[in-house]
């Protein structure tokens, strides 16, 4: 499995997974918002820089748990689910754009899987890093 590092510095360490051809779901996810979502995008941004430098604030108006060892960041209509690893990482999974009022259970199902997918890669010493460039 392929994680990808993004350019965020601070003592936590913010990771995107990225697909079976190595794109990160979650950086294209963000690219391909129109844009009138722009803003929403880059208070996102903002909030995962925030998180490498203070870590995640748990359980208020833009971050709380959905499932188990799933979380979401809120930002208007956008959310990005993630999940925590051992020593200051979070690793996002994916992001949506909410249409309802609950979250679709193919979202929380896709954000367990990888999840999953994560800790077994990392256990088979099967997970390989990706820096991002901030350029």
């Amino acid at each position: 499995m392929r994680v990808r590092r993004l350019p965020f510095e601070g003592p936590y360490t913010i990771y995107a997974a990225c697909d079976n051809r190595s794109a990160c779901t979650l950086l294209e996810f963000l690219n391909d918002l129109g844009a009138d979502r722009q803003k929403d995008c880059n208070r996102v941004l903002a909030l995962l820089e925030k998180v490498a430098q203070q870590g995640s604030p748990r359980n208020d108006s833009i971050s709380h748990k959905i499932s188990g060892d799933i979380w979401e960041f809120i930002q208007g209509r956008l959310r990005v689910f993630y999940f925590y690893d051992e020593g200051k990482v979070v690793v996002c999974t994916h992001g949506m754009l909410k249409k309802t009022q609950k979250t679709p259970k193919g979202d929380v199902e896709t954000a367990v899987r990888i999840r999953e997918q994560y800790f077994f890669a990392k256990q088979q010493g099967n997970l390989f890093i990706e820096e991002e460039s901030d350029d």
